[in-house]
């Protein structure tokens, strides 16, 4: 059944693609019908040299019929390929431009609960075996299937029930088959499963690579992708065991038609029921006939692992999206506020009825131990998820009801992990929106404190970053991140931790940058350098997914609460870290004297 769902999807995903391969088909099936021609030809030349007089004139025009039937077949072929194979780069093409829309618009979640080796593993793998199933196996599907029904129709003209025992034994092979799969199809369903487990484990392996060869590992020592290997190889040499006797009678039966076929046509011909002409086209057109039956069957394996893998991609495409077409297309006001939040992934309650409010042109700090929520609170915000319970309203209006492209416009983020396109600095700043001039986009790296370490680069703004670019410090890049967020311009703005990855020097200038882009937004900062948020109109104190405190910084000091004692801890590391500096330093001078 889901093999008819997985090839309409395919049809359905690009209707640009689906003529093309109307028009291969014919041409293939033209191409068919002209490989038939030389097996006549050469039962006529045959009936001829048994039936003289035999006249040479007759054999060369045979001859160049054959040629004419052998120059056809490769001109309707060569043109099939080319639009199949046109065909297949269009589908492709729509195919990922589809599956890089729907994952666009995929909540966050569905990335929490999914790695990236499994999506990598659709978008690549998967979809570049519909490729190959497009341009050639469709193709070669529509003669397969033809052929047979061709040749047995000419058979049968001849001597039905020698044609009928030409395909015996491939029925009883199919049927054989058929049987087979059905005994194992819980077990080809747990094989396909191990199987992608596998390719998702090795392709985290070599995402992982630094962390493996950080701690020394080999590929023997990690666990994990030893276990999803030796799975796979175990449990594919069983099902190969089990299944042996099945394979050697299957390849018997689909192989034996010369076993058959040369007894029974022998009789045939002696007791006078057939020609010897025939006899020799039933030896050599039938026992092909058997050839391409097992080629049918063969493609009924390949297909099985090919529409797997467009049922996988057909999966991701059905996952519920965020609706984000709401009726709001205008603000009033940019205050963002809480009401009654709750919000799980799954069954784990990440926040449990939140209510605050963000005033426009404030400042807002979420302060709290690692996994209190914090993250969660600024990234439903932007709606990166819905909330379980409760509402999130910017200016006034519910989230749901505002247009989603307006709500991304009205949010900037510099995230705590920063993500560099393999692309110009330039562009890694202006993301895409060509109406930022060059000139704006120094004059805003500037403001994010970046343009002195930009013109150091080799070509300055023009220079390749990224995974195989020119490679940025962390400070670097969250400055990259900030100019990103100024030329933006939005105004509400999400800080995940904007200056973990700073140095003294550095944190200096990332505050001046971050200066720029805070002044007059509706700001909301997730830190743990509690010194970079004393100056904030509100901080809110959250564990276990609940807010515990609110206040100014010195209002919650003056509670004495847990923000008060996270206060008095970070202190506390403050001036070891102080002391244990000004030790070193009285250490490297007595060495200097000594």
């Amino acid at each position: 059944m889901f093999k008819n769902k997985s090839l309409k999807f395919l049809i359905s995903i690009s209707k640009r693609g689906k003529y093309r391969l109307g028009i291969s088909g014919l041409l293939i099936f033209f191409s068919s019908i002209c490989s038939l021609g030389p097996y006549y030809i050469t039962y006529l030349i045959i009936e001829k040299i048994i039936n003289p007089p035999f006249i040479m004139n007759d054999l060369l025009m045979l001859g160049g019929v054959a040629a004419l039937f052998i120059v056809g077949q490769m001109i309707f072929s060569g043109i099939a390929m080319t639009q199949s194979h046109i065909a297949a780069y269009t589908i492709l093409f729509d195919l990922r431009v589809a599956l890089a829309k729907k994952l666009t618009k995929l909540p966050l979640g569905y990335y929490s609960d999914t790695s990236s080796g499994t999506i990598k593993k659709i978008m690549m793998g998967n979809i570049e075996a519909i490729e190959e199933f497009i341009a050639h196996n469709l193709v070669d599907l529509i003669s397969v299937v033809f052929l047979p029904v061709i040749i047995f129709g000419w058979l049968a003209s001849f001597n039905l029930p020698l044609a009928l025992l030409s395909v015996l034994p491939v029925f009883l092979g199919v049927g054989l088959q058929r049987f087979r799969m059905k005994l194992e199809k819980v077990n080809i369903q747990k094989f396909f499963r191990i199987k992608s487990d596998m390719n998702t484990t090795i392709i985290d392996f070599i995402r992982g690579m630094p962390v493996i060869k950080a701690f020394n590992l080999s590929v023997f020592s990690f666990k994990r992708y030893r276990e999803e290997a030796d799975k796979y190889s175990q449990y594919w040499i069983d099902m190969n065991k089990k299944a042996a006797a099945f394979f050697a009678i299957y390849a018997l039966l689909m192989d034996c038609g010369v076993l058959v076929l040369l007894p029974v046509g022998g009789y045939m011909l002696a007791v006078g029921k057939i020609s010897l002409s025939t006899f020799l086209m039933f030896m050599f057109i039938g026992i092909g006939l058997a050839r391409f039956m097992k080629q049918l069957t063969s493609f009924g394996s390949n297909l099985t692992q090919i529409f797997k893998g467009v049922d996988e991609l057909r999966a991701v495409m059905e996952v519920n999206e965020i609706d984000d077409h709401g009726t709001v297309s205008k603000l009033g006001n940019y205050d963002v506020e809480f009401k009654h939040v709750s919000f799980a992934y799954g069954k784990n309650l990440v926040l449990d009825d939140v209510n605050f409010k963000l005033k426009q042109g404030t400042i807002t700090a979420l302060v709290g131990p690692s996994g209190a929520g914090k993250t969660t609170v600024a990234r439903l915000i932007p709606r990166f998820w819905d909330v379980t319970k409760g509402e999130i309203a910017v200016g006034g209006q519910n989230l749901k009801s505002i247009q989603g492209d307006v709500l991304m416009k009205k949010i900037s983020f510099v995230f705590q992990d920063i993500f560099m396109f393999n692309d110009t600095v330039i562009e890694n700043i202006r993301m895409g929106d060509k109406s930022i001039s060059e000139e704006k986009v120094i004059e805003i790296a500037k403001q994010a404190q970046a343009d002195e370490f930009i013109k150091k680069l080799e070509n300055e703004y023009n220079t390749v970053i990224g995974p195989t670019g020119v490679h940025l410090s962390g400070g670097e890049q969250q400055r990259i991140a900030i100019a990103r967020a100024l030329a933006k311009n939005s105004p509400i703005i999400v800080l995940d931790e904007a200056t973990s990855y700073a140095d003294t020097e550095n944190e200096d200038k990332i505050q001046k940058a971050l200066n720029a882009l805070l002044k007059d937004k509706t700001v909301i900062v997730i830190a743990h350098r509690l010194s970079t948020i004393q100056s904030a109109n509100q901080i809110l104190y959250i564990e276990k997914g609940k807010i515990m405190e609110q206040g100014t910084h010195q209002q919650l000091l003056d509670l004495d609460g847990r923000y008060a004692q996270m206060w008095d801890m970070h202190m506390d590391a403050a001036h070891w870290g102080i002391q244990l500096a000004e030790e070193q330093q009285i250490n490297t001078q007595e060495e200097m004297t000594c």
